[in-house]
Order: structure tokens, then C-alpha cells, then sequence
């Protein structure tokens, strides 16, 4: 608000002589009843308001205000007498110049001023978005009558058709061009106000997406599986894995018409389905599953007397359902009917009154074979015996059972009975077994009350693929080794440097992917190798050496006095060479070396009518050498 100064007039009323002695007045001396008047000293708001004047005079002196002007009201007191106070209104001032009144008390005026209203503009809006097609807008100004206010545009497709200056209320519009480009924006300066306008981009042209196929089903052992994509030229896509078990090869991104490589892994548990999005479509994988149980103890004896037998435990994949049961009066499951993946089964029989009895639990489709003996006591021998991992036959069971009749069963289906499946009294059980090109098993024969138990060695030939890979020096994630072996058949996965990383198929147990990732280098090109049941994969890494010189050039007089050093700057390790392009230069120390290093070289004298130019080769980079044939200045 600007502060004007009040003009302040006073004046002092003068009065006749007093009469002759005589004369007695009880009025006051006109003399005595000079008025000064005090008023505020700055100028008043220009929204108005109450203010005051101080009247000065003597205590029987009397006196009345009046105002000159319309907008100075509200006199209180409006007459008085003595010393006192007299209070105003003031109304607000609507224009943005200074005004002027006064207040007469007696014939003395005191001049009051008003400030004129500041000129401040506002704007109905801030801002408003135009299509990318272009088109127009308006803003409405609100400023004090009088106030004069102009408009700027921060931009040429942003044009003021009308309204580009005006005084006190007014309307501002505005055009915009058409947008050919990126979106963009610009601004209007309305008064001290900004009205921004933004503009949008063109829209995108349509991109139509398609894939060759929706869905696809893979084996439990894993793999890869191709997509063709299908779409307009120009049109980008992605693909992405939507599960940790899928991967996408490379770096899943392309343009128009292509193709993605989709590795599925190997599963260990039950069926499961998985997605990738390819080009915003959906890709579904399903993989079979692993669901095959193996039960410890593979079969038990229970005494004649019955009661509990041996807990079962139900060793299968996670996520794999799995029931218990039995079709035998004499044999109950009293835990664990059903269940999902490891769990316990137990069982009871009832006491045997007869003679010996086989029956059987069915657990997760595996037979658990329970043999009670009765009256008849059977006994076998040997009890026991191992075999090589080849097929062939076992050693013959020696069975002594007096006059008792007897069975030879076998679970196990790599066991097979070729003799003696059943007899009474003494007699012999044969049987052969098949090859074993797994990790070492065993099996067992119930004969009448006894268990004759097969144990076979192993053979765990692993093979892995591919042998070798070369990687960038950039490093990241690696070609997946494949690995080939037995059921049965443990192994594990380690590298012999630390900069290959082990991401998955750190041990497995028959056949498996091992997952690698490569550091980054900056070093020389490099060779390691990781270790998968015995056999070495080879991982060789290009080298990510760089190479600067300081300085680059230098310019030298016509005898060549003392060049510079050049500084070769690389990681260590890293091998680099100098060479001379031109006859007149010469390496003199560092024409080769191995990581940061340096370069001295020397020139011969110019003898040559003009100047000559020539270079170093220094690690793959150019040093230039610019030589004189003057003295130097």
C-alpha cells in the first residue's frame, strides 16, 4: 500500500478586544478559543476504515466538525467543546488514485488522504489443457476499476486473438495450433498472473498384437518352448515371466513380427501351470508332474499276536495329495488316511489264529506289504544279500517251513521271481534283477514269515551340456548347463572363481538344470569353470579392458626438446602396446605394458621447409605429434 502524507492545516481563530472594566462577560476571549486540529500523519487504506483528530483548545471553548466529502462520514462527536477526539469513517477507495477531504472544526481544516487501491489482477483459472488438435480458450480478468493490465504469450503456436491488454474487468482468449510433436506446454502473462497451457501429444497409432499359440504342455523333466509373435511394423513388445520356474531367453523385447524362447525347469512336485505375457497377450504353460511316493519301511512283519506295526513314512513332493488304505479285514489304518506331500501312516492288525497271512496297505498307489505269521514258522536262508549294479540272478533262499505252505512276493519291480514263488515245507526261492543305472537300491522278497532283503549297487554316469560357453564382458545371466543322470543320482554344482555365481541347480539329484550368472569386468578376458558331478563346464569371459592416453596431441619445435610423458590409463591386467605411424617419431620406453603405465617417445630434428604431423598408436588410441620447423616463439 503506498503512503501518502496527510497535509495537516491549522489555524487560530482571532477575536476583538475585551471591553472596559466595567463591562463583566462570562463568555470565553475569542482570543482564548483558538482551534488546533491534529490528524493522523500517513495516508489512510484504501479499504477504509475508522480514524481520529485530536482537537486542541480551551476547556470552555466550543467547536463543530463537517466533512467536505462524501466518503469521509460518521463524525462522532460531530460538536464538542474543549480538548477532545474526534472519530471518522472513511469509506473504501475503489480506484487505484490518491483522493483527498477535509474535516473543517471552526474554520480550521485538516486535509485527510486516502490511498488509491492497489491495481492487482486476478484470473478466473490457472491453467487449461488443449487437445493435441489444437483449439481455443478463454480467461476472465478481474482487476480495480482503472487498473490497467497487458498479456504475453511464452510461445508462438499460443496466439491472443483479442483481449491482449485492457483496464479493470475484462476476457482474455486464447488459440492453439495444432501438435505435431511431443506434448508441450507454454504460458500466458496476464497482469503479474500466469495462466499455463498445456497440449497433448498425437495420439499413438493402434497396435494390433497376436501369438502363435495360447497354451502349451511340457514334460515334468522341463525345457524350452518357442512363441511367434505377430505385429504391426513399428509396434513394440515385451515379454515377461509371470512365475520363477518360466524364463524368458534374452532380453524378451522386440518390434514387429518375432519370436520368444520360453525355459521351463524341471519339476520335482506336483502338476503346475504358469504365465508368461507376451505382447499383452497370455502365454500359459503346464508342466506334468513328479507325484512318485516312496514308502520306509517298504513292507513289514507284524507278531501273530497283532497290534501296531511299524510307522509308515510317505516320503513325495510337495503339493502331491496321496490317500492310505486296505482291503484287508485284519489290517486298519489308524493314522493318516490322506494327507499332501511327506507325512505318516500307521496301522494295526488283529491277532492271528491261523496260519501265516499277507496283506497289504495301498499308500500314494505304492503297496505296503504286511506279512503275519501264524502257526507255521518259516525261517530262510541267507537273510540277506547285495549284488552288482549289471543284471543277473541272485543267490538261491534256502526255506524251512516243516509241512507249512508258503509264498515269495517281492514290491519291488527290478525284482523278479523265476522260482519258487510258492511252496510247502523246505524248498528254494530264485530270482534275477534288472540292470540299475541309478544310485544304489534295495528290495525285499517276503517268504512265509520272513523278509529276504536285496540290496544292488548303483552306477551314476553323469553327463552335462554344454561343455563350455563364452560370455560378454558385461556378464549377467549365463547359458543354463543341462544335466543328464540317473534316478538316484546326487550331485552338485560348484565354480572355481568367484565371479560365477550359482542361481540355481546347486545340487540336485538326477536330471537338472544348474543356473549361472556372470560378473561384470573390467579386466583382461578371463576362464573358469564349475564342476557338476565330476564333470567341467567351461565358462570363458571376454575382456572388458579400456584404455585412455593423457594427453592426446602435443606440438614440438623444430629440435624436438624433451616430449612429454603420455599416461596410458587402464585396469590392471589389462595389456596394451605403442607404435610410431611416422619415421621421424620413435617409442623410446613403454611400446608395451600391462595395466596404467606411461609412454616417453622422442622425435628428430626438422630439417623440412615446413611443418610435419604424425602419430603414436598407444593402446589403441592416436596421439598426435605436430612438429615445426621454426624455433619456438
Amino acid at each position: 500500500m503506498k503512503t501518502l502524507l496527510i497535509i495537516l492545516t491549522s489555524a487560530a481563530v482571532g477575536a476583538a478586544a475585551c471591553g472596559s472594566s466595567a463591562t463583566v462577560s462570562t463568555a470565553p476571549s475569542p482570543a482564548k478559543c483558538a482551534v488546533s486540529v491534529t490528524a493522523p500523519q500517513a495516508a489512510l487504506d484504501p479499504a477504509g476504515g475508522s480514524a481520529a483528530l485530536t482537537v486542541t483548545t480551551g476547556a470552555e471553548c466550543g467547536w463543530s466538525a463537517a466533512s467536505d466529502v462524501a466518503w469521509i462520514t460518521g463524525l462522532s462527536p460531530a460538536a464538542g467543546q474543549g480538548a477532545g477526539e474526534v472519530r471518522f469513517q472513511v469509506a473504501a477507495n475503489p480506484t487505484p488514485s490518491m483522493r483527498q477531504g477535509r474535516i473543517t472544526l471552526n474554520g480550521v481544516a485538516a486535509q485527510v488522504s486516502q490511498a488509491g487501491v492497489t491495481c492487482r489482477v486476478e484470473i478466473s483459472a490457472q491453467s487449461q489443457s488443449i487437445a493435441a488438435s489444437g483449439g481455443s480458450g478463454a480467461v476472465d480478468v478481474t482487476a480495480p476499476a482503472g487498473c490497467a493490465w497487458s498479456v504475453s504469450s511464452s510461445a508462438p503456436w499460443l496466439t491472443i486473438p483479442s483481449g491482449p491488454s485492457g483496464t479493470g474487468n475484462g476476457t482474455v482468449t486464447f488459440q492453439v495450433a495444432a501438435n505435431s510433436g511431443a506434448a508441450r506446454l507454454a504460458a500466458l502473462t496476464i497482469g503479474d498472473k500466469t495462466f499455463v497451457v498445456t497440449q497433448a501429444t498425437p495420439a499413438a497409432p493402434q497396435c494390433n498384437y497376436a501369438i502363435q499359440t495360447s497354451a502349451v504342455n511340457i514334460a515334468v523333466a522341463g525345457g524350452n518352448t518357442v512363441v511367434n509373435i505377430q505385429a504391426d511394423a513399428g509396434c513394440s513388445w515385451t515379454a515377461a515371466s509371470n512365475v520363477p520356474w518360466l524364463a524368458v531367453s534374452g532380453a524378451g523385447v522386440g518390434t514387429g513380427n518375432g519370436s520368444v524362447t520360453i525355459i521351463v525347469s524341471a519339476n520335482t512336485g506336483a502338476p503346475r501351470n504358469g504365465t508368461v505375457t507376451i505382447a499383452g497377450r497370455t502365454f500359459t504353460v503346464n508342466q506334468a508332474g513328479s507325484c512318485a511316493a516312496s514308502l520306509n519301511p517298504p513292507s513289514a512283519t507284524v507278531p501273530i499276536a497283532g497290534g501296531a506295526g511299524p510307522s509308515i513314512a510317505v516320503t513325495i513332493a510337495p503339493g502331491c495329495a496321496w490317500t492310505a488304505s486296505t482291503a484287508d479285514s485284519w489290517l486298519s489304518i489308524t493314522q493318516g488316511t490322506s494327507g499332501t506331500g511327506n507325512g505318516t501312516v500307521a496301522f494295526s492288525a488283529t491277532a492271528n489264529t491261523g496260519s501265516v497271512r499277507n496283506g497289504s496297505l495301498t499308500i500314494a498307489g505304492q503297496i505296503f506289504a504286511v506279512t503275519q505269521p501264524g502257526t507255521c514258522a518259516t525261517s530262510i536262508n541267507p537273510s540277506s544279500q547285495s549284488l552288482p549294479a549289471t543284471a543277473g540272478s541272485g543267490s538261491a533262499v534256502a526255506v524251512s517251513a516243516a509241512a507249512c505252505a508258503w509264498t515269495a512276493t517281492t514290491t519291488a519291480t527290478w525284482i523278479t521271481i523265476t522260482g519258487g514263488a510258492s511252496g510247502s515245507g523246505n524248498g528254494s526261492v530264485t530270482f534275477t534283477v534288472a540292470a540299475n543305472t541309478g544310485g544304489t537300491r534295495s528290495g525285499t522278497i517276503s517268504i512265509g514269515t520272513q523278509t529276504h532283503t536285496v540290496t544292488q549297487a548303483g552306477t551314476c554316469a553323469t553327463t552335462i551340456g554344454p561343455p563350455s560357453q563364452s560370455v560378454p564382458a558385461a556378464g549377467g545371466p549365463a547359458t543354463s548347463i543341462t544335466v543328464t543322470a540317473g534316478t538316484g543320482c546326487n550331485w552338485t554344482a560348484t565354480p572355481s572363481q568367484s565371479w560365477i555365481t550359482i542361481t540355481s541347480g546347486a545340487s540336485g539329484s538326477g536330471n537338472g538344470t544348474v543356473g549361472l550368472s556372470i560378473a561384470a569386468t573390467t579386466g583382461p578376458s578371463r576362464t573358469a569353470t564349475v564342476t557338476i558331478a565330476g564333470q567341467t563346464h567351461t565358462v570363458t569371459q571376454a575382456s572388458g579392458c579400456t584404455y585412455s592416453i593423457t594427453p592426446t596431441s602435443h606440438s614440438l619445435d623444430k629440435d624436438a626438446q624433451t616430449p612429454p610423458t603420455i599416461a596410458v590409463t587402464t585396469a590392471a591386467g589389462c595389456t596394451w602396446t605403442a607404435v610410431s605411424n611416422a619415421s621421424f617419431i620413435t617409442v623410446e620406453t613403454g611400446d608395451t605394458g600391462t595395466g596404467p603405465g606411461t609412454v616417453k617417445y622422442k622425435v628428430t630434428k626438422n630439417t623440412g621447409s615446413g611443418p610435419r604431423t604424425g602419430t603414436l598408436t598407444i593402446a589403441g588410441r592416436t596421439f598426435t605429434v605436430t612438429q615445426s620447423n621454426n624455433e619456438p616463439e
